[in-house]
């Protein structure tokens, strides 16, 4: 591939991309403890189903929730609100969308002292906002309103911590997946791939499904893989075997050879032209438009496919991303919710956010989300698995949950760092695919630098 991609341009597509994934989480990872604040283990994950034990009479309460300026969002936070009232009855939720680049605006709203009472984040700004003194913990919270966070996926959990303290409740458990055409599988005789399925396999697919002309040029791609986000790049990375992250060291190692191979299985879909370019032009995204057979991505983007699936013709399903060649490992994510350190209405803000992660707040959620509930003990729940249509495989949203890859230098590094290290990444693939470096002094000189920063 010959094509140079501007600096300005790759920066923009993976915000884009970053944006796509941890917005819609959208960012996101384990976390092993047996005993986590707040857990009761003699206790069934069924106790809580309602958001509270009924409050005595309070004096009314406003307070402010301020989410992404989507209408889905805004519905998410409104249902929720709106079961509350029911042990909650002198709190009012009021609704305010964050304008433009939320981030930037809830950084600015803190720094004025007037963030809202209730924030909702990306998993990736969690660590940022913490050690800035934005977030109040949750820890007692958590105990004083009688959260079960053992029935919580541990990856999403982890993802709203910093060391022990949870700053941040998840609200849903984004496991990433592979969407399927199935109709361009049938046309090849192939049937859709079972959860357990391997790199191996994937290849065998990938190669039968990818079509070109005469020129070479691919008509058909086998995958759309995003292979330049740290939610997919992360796995593949992992996928040899080895961390790209030492964490005993706290240094990276992507120049290991085994972390640099796992890198090359993923990008080299991409140049031997079996996977969509992510900075291609496209006169329409290539899955969307019946012109992919898989498609990496999350429960929230099936209620699009299935309307895509209508307007073009095609049949379509899920199976789990595949097992890389010597690990499974499957990118995820989530968002949340989070309680402002200088609210003056800190437990009805606490009271806001845990019902979130209880039953009946997780009920309410999926009647207007389009995600999978936090809780384990809902994953057989039909209120989630039937939306958008039933009949799909659904199973794989929910398969492998121990193999949750996290964005481990996220959480692990302060907001510069691992920026740093997301954007050598990408120059990393942008000369791989230019044939500039090759990809193990990229990967070397990628280490170097980052280990030699604060």
């Amino acid at each position: 591939m010959k094509k140079k991609v501007g600096v300005f341009k790759i920066l923009t597509a993976i915000a884009l991309i970053a944006m796509l994934f941890t917005a819609c989480t959208g960012n996101n990872a384990p976390n092993k403890s047996t005993a986590e604040p707040g857990t009761d283990t003699s206790k069934s994950t069924e106790k809580s189903t309602a958001t509270a034990t009924p409050q005595p009479d309070k004096k009314p309460v406003t307070i402010r929730v301020g989410v992404i300026d989507d209408p889905s969002e805004k519905a998410n936070v409104q249902a929720v609100a709106d079961i509350m009232k029911k042990d909650f009855p002198h709190i009012t939720v009021k609704i305010e969308p964050y304008i433009g680049d939320m981030k930037q605006k809830a950084l600015l709203q803190a720094a004025s002292g007037d963030l809202p009472d209730v924030t909702w984040l990306a998993d990736g700004y969690v660590k940022e906002f913490a050690e800035a003194g934005i977030l109040e913990p949750l820890n007692d919270y958590i105990k004083q309103y009688d959260v079960d966070i053992s029935d919580i996926y541990p990856a999403m959990l982890s993802y709203g911590k910093v060391g022990e303290t949870i700053y941040m409740l998840p609200r849903d458990n984004l496991h990433m997946v592979m969407a399927v055409n199935t109709t361009l599988l049938k046309q090849e005789g192939l049937s859709l791939p079972s959860n357990d399925w391997d790199w191996a396999t994937f290849l065998e697919y990938a190669k039968k499904l990818t079509k070109k002309d005469a020129s070479g040029k691919t008509t058909q791609w086998a995958v759309s893989l995003q292979p330049v986000g740290p939610i997919v790049w992360g796995p593949c990375a992992q996928g040899r075997g080895v961390n790209y992250l030492n964490k005993e060291a706290g240094k990276i190692q992507f120049s290991d050879p085994k972390v640099v191979q796992g890198l090359t299985d993923c990008w080299s879909l991409v140049k031997d032209g079996m996977a969509v370019d992510p900075f291609g032009q496209y006169p329409e995204d290539p899955f969307y438009a019946g012109q992919a057979a898989f498609m990496v991505t999350a429960k929230w983007a099936a209620e699009g496919i299935n309307n895509a699936s209508i307007a073009k013709g095609f049949e379509w399903d899920v199976t789990t991303f595949p097992k890389l060649p010597g690990k499974r490992a499957v990118g995820s994510g989530t968002s949340g919710y989070s309680v402002y350190a200088k609210s003056k209405h800190k437990e009805e803000a606490a009271a806001f956010v845990t019902a979130f992660v209880k039953k009946e707040g997780q009920e309410a959620f999926m009647k207007v989300g389009n995600g999978v509930p936090i809780l384990m003990s809902m994953k057989d729940s039909k209120g989630w698995q039937d939306n958008p249509v039933p009949g799909k495989n659904v199973s794989a949203y929910t398969a492998f949950p121990e193999d949750d890859a996290l964005r481990e230098h996220e959480l692990a590094f302060s907001a510069k760092k691992a920026g740093e290290i997301n954007s050598g990444v990408l120059a990393a693939y942008q000369k791989y695919m230019e044939g500039t470096m090759s990809l193990d002094d990229s990967l070397k000189e990628l280490d170097e630098r980052v280990n030699a920063m604060e």
